[in-house]
């Protein structure tokens, strides 16, 4: 069994196996593996511990501004004010659970994303070839490899057929190393054990296969695990920037708190209480929570990505994806179904006989489920022969093949013979000019007749038209068939024609249509030839008339100046090979535009890593062209891309409402205690009516706002500019007129207290302008473009429930007397109630009439609060 200390190169591929206790052709069985995986564990590197709840929740504690506020709650204590300690207590405990909470599920969310992206292994077990995941590998399994493939652990080579193996992430070697499967010497260095394939190395020519010797922290690369252990979390652009911008409004904040203070402190305002009050304004302000707020909306949009079969590998490329403006993409299963199916036939005599022909000439087979198995081309035959109501097993069973003459390239052709009816007939088919010389008759209602000229000039008129539509075309013609006949394959007799191609995927023409209305131009590229290309991209209105077709030919006499300067007419690429890409990707990106760029292969690689979104085919792919790509298409389907590119949107959107919705709400909360306290008033607020306004109005619908659903013209849109941050200038002006809107309502509402019904009073009706004020306002900045009547709110309901149970709070606040007590509210008469909901609703009245004004103003409802003229 395999043990430290073994020397497997010094072994022959015999000597492996049998210390293994392996079989090269049947692998081991899935019980052997089982026991093995409890005996050396996963194949994978060592992790660190994931921080338990408790580590999480103290985490919550270790704020500077949060410490100073226990800090002071002690003091309260300590001078008899014992209830509103603990009220503040068990409010950032409460605060500190919803941390938690966040966390958890932004960090399951991004474990999630990582198991997506484990690659996958081809292994024998049991006999069967079959693809299993990496991490499942066990000393013993039997792993094939080809060209693209990442070794997923260490191996002893078994075969190596012009094997190469790029070993730079071990050994630091830049070029490929030659692979062989002799034994070597046992003091043979590592770098020159070429008959070894070592985990995280590369396939880069040729095939093989080898038995895993070592997995987990036992391979070579197990070894710089620690290092790997070190490694830092990296974050977003995006998050990187509201971590600066939380750091900035924290020393604003701090700095307004601090001046309250003074003033209140000048106005002869209790000490302890204007400590309390200033401080526990700048916890509930400071949006310090920010980047672990947009980290579980990245994640949870991640999620909703993989739904839709875009799988992200790197976090960043999330916020890129609202950026995009060209999507270069494959045409073959990308495109298309990658698969062919007929779609035109000729014949003289109908379909019976040409049927029959495609049928019995054919070597593809059933495979179950409807489904066949073998060539694309002759499986197209077999589906077409089926929807004509054709039974494959019955013909194949009443005719059974009595020999055949295989196709080869030189030939073009392959031939059958079945005895039809009580006769030899050898069936052919095969490329149209190669069979159509070869004939002298066809075949026309039972009756064979001799091919004259004229028939001739009409099957090469149906091959001329089928050709114009990028058809790929067989013929079938038959004959009388003699064993001793050494050139049996002249003399035929046409039968007809099948036409096929690879169709387009039903949805991606929505999807193209889509994509051209959210302002992203699509182009095609392909190894395909220029008539086929143009056929495909006319069928999709992909291609316009006065748009170009540029083969790899053409593209390699240009200079990189010439193809910058036509590149923007291009919209089919045709004959191209993979290292073009990266020129055509350059040449956008010169003219500014953000590139989503597609490949499967190895040569696809460096295309995929300078594109702005590098978008790596699942089910065709390559692992070299996953490894560097930010995004893989589970189904290979450009669909796909637009979904993906939607969901980009939607999350910056999203993140933007909250984050607005979050600063606006954290000033306005500023304004309503610094502003009276300015004019010498009464404080509006006390410390636990404004961390409770934090708790339950600011936290819960900004995290509903978070996931909230797209608006209509979202993918109506033109795509933003990539340097276009979530708060811009005239987001900031906006913030500070919304924070204003959110102000004035309540010092009203407090001044009109305080004049006729005491302080108390007074205070009750400030804290409820404020928190139904906030919550009015989260419905409101579901759109910058719409009036909320005009959004169905069943379109989210997280955000109904969670206004919905913070209205709840605050009513029982004030209705229920214990709770009134604690909080610093008192009951309401029905006057008092109607002044305080009147009030709460002005903020909103201003939000939703500068929409109506906005969208009369430019008549067609498109402004938004980031528009020059807001």
């Amino acid at each position: 069994m395999a043990a430290q200390g073994i020397n497997w190169h010094a072994l022959s591929p015999e000597e492996a196996i049998d210390t293994l206790q392996s079989n090269v052709e049947l692998g081991l069985t899935e019980e052997e593996v089982k026991r093995r995986t409890a005996r050396y564990g996963r194949n994978v590197l060592p992790e660190k511990k994931p921080k338990g709840i408790l580590a999480l929740f103290l985490e919550q504690f270790r704020d500077f501004l949060v410490l100073i506020l226990i800090g002071a709650t002690v003091v309260s204590v300590l001078v008899g004010e014992t209830t509103d300690a603990l009220v503040i207590l068990a409010i950032l405990i409460i605060n500190a659970v919803l941390g938690v909470v966040q966390e958890k599920k932004a960090s399951c969310a991004l474990e999630a994303l990582k198991k997506m992206s484990i690659p996958g292994c081809e292994v024998v077990r049991g006999g069967v070839a079959k693809r299993v995941s990496s991490e499942d590998l066990v000393p013993g399994d039997i792993v094939t490899l080809r060209e693209g493939d990442f070794i997923p652990a260490d191996l002893r080579l078994l075969e190596a057929r012009a094997l190469r193996v790029d070993e730079a992430s071990l050994t630091g070697e830049s070029v490929a190393v030659e692979k062989e499967i002799t034994a070597l010497p046992t003091e043979t260095p590592l770098p020159e054990r070429t008959n070894m394939a070592y985990a995280g190395t590369l396939v880069t020519y040729g095939r093989g296969k080898g038995v895993v010797v070592a997995t987990g922290k036992e391979r070579e690369i197990g070894k710089i695990a620690l290092l790997l252990e070190k490694e830092e979390e990296t974050l977003t652009p995006l998050q990187k920037h509201l971590a600066s911008l939380g750091k900035l409004l924290g020393l604003i904040v701090i700095g307004v708190c601090a001046l309250v203070f003074v003033l209140g402190f000048m106005r002869e305002h209790h000490l302890l209480e204007m400590f309390m009050t200033a401080v526990s304004l700048a916890v509930a302000a400071i949006p310090e929570g920010l980047p672990a707020v947009v980290t579980v909306v990245l994640a949870l949009g991640v999620y909703r990505m993989s739904q839709h079969r875009a799988i992200i590998r790197k976090l960043p490329a999330v916020e890129t994806l609202g950026c995009t403006t060209y999507i270069c993409t494959d045409k073959t299963g990308t495109l298309t179904e990658n698969r062919m199916q007929v779609r035109e036939v000729f014949s003289f005599e109908g379909e019976t006989k040409l049927l029959q022909i495609a049928v019995l000439c054919n070597d593809a087979v059933p495979g179950g489920d409807g489904r066949f198995l073998g060539d694309p081309t002759e499986i197209a035959l077999l589906e077409h022969a089926s929807t004509r109501g054709i039974s494959i097993s019955e013909i194949r069973t009443r005719y059974p093949r009595e020999g055949e003459i295989p196709f080869d390239s030189k030939r073009k052709m392959m031939s059958t013979w079945h005895t039809v009816d009580g006769r030899r007939e050898l069936l052919v088919k095969g490329a149209p000019d190669v069979v159509l010389w070869r004939c002298s008759a066809y075949f026309r209602n039972g009756e064979i007749h001799p091919l004259t000229e004229q028939e001739r000039e009409q099957v090469e008129k149906c091959l001329e038209e089928m050709a114009l539509k990028a058809l790929r075309v067989l013929a079938f013609a038959f004959r009388p068939y003699g064993e001793d006949e050494e050139e049996p394959e002249q003399n035929l007799i046409f039968v007809g024609l099948l036409g096929m191609m690879d169709p387009p995927r039903e949805e991606v023409k929505s999807a193209l249509r889509e994509a051209k209305n959210a302002g992203i131009t699509t182009v095609m590229i392909t190894g395909d030839n220029a008539l086929t290309a143009r056929a495909i991209a006319t069928e999709l209105d992909m291609f316009a008339p006065q748009d170009l077709v540029v083969t790899g030919m053409e593209l390699e006499k240009w200079s990189q100046e010439e193809l910058q300067e036509k590149i923007k007419s291009v919209r089919v690429f045709a004959r191209v090979w993979p290292e073009q890409k990266l020129r055509i990707v350059e040449a956008l990106q010169s003219h500014g535009e953000v590139v989503a760029m597609t490949g499967d292969g190895v040569n696809d690689a460096p295309a995929l890593k300078r594109a702005d979104i590098g978008v790596a085919m699942g089910v065709t792919g390559t692992d070299v062209a996953k490894e560097v790509a930010d995004m893989v298409l589970a189904d290979d389907n450009f669909a796909t891309i637009v979904e993906a590119i939607r969901e980009g949107r939607v999350i910056f959107e999203n993140i933007r409402k909250f984050v607005l919705y979050l600063l606006s709400c954290n000033l306005g909360e500023i304004l309503v205690v610094f502003i009276p306290i300015l004019l010498g008033w009464f404080r509006p607020l006390v410390p636990v009516q404004i961390l409770l306004i934090n708790l339950v109005t600011d936290g819960l619908p900004a995290l509903a706002l978070g996931v909230d659903s797209p608006e209509e013209d979202l993918m109506s849109r033109k795509p933003r500019h990539p340097k276009e941050g979530i708060i811009t200038p005239l987001y900031l002006r906006f913030i500070f007129w919304g924070a204003l809107f959110i102000a004035l309502p309540v010092i009203a509402s407090f001044w009109l207290g305080l004049r006729n019904w005491g302080l108390e009073t007074a205070r009750t009706m400030a804290f409820l302008t404020l928190g139904l004020g906030e919550l009015w306002r989260a419905y409101s900045f579901r759109s910058e473009r719409k009036n909320f009547w005009k959004i169905d709110p069943r379109t989210n309901l997280y955000l109904v429930w969670a206004c919905l149970l913070s209205v709840l709070v605050l009513v029982l606040t004030v209705l229920l007397p214990p709770l009134g007590r604690i909080f610093g509210c008192v009951s309401l008469t029905l006057p008092q109630w109607m002044w305080t909901v009147g009030f709460s609703i002005l903020s909103l009245s201003f939000y939703e009439i500068r929409k109506i004004i906005l969208w009369r103003r430019d008549g067609n409802g498109t402004a938004s609060c980031g528009s020059e003229e807001s």
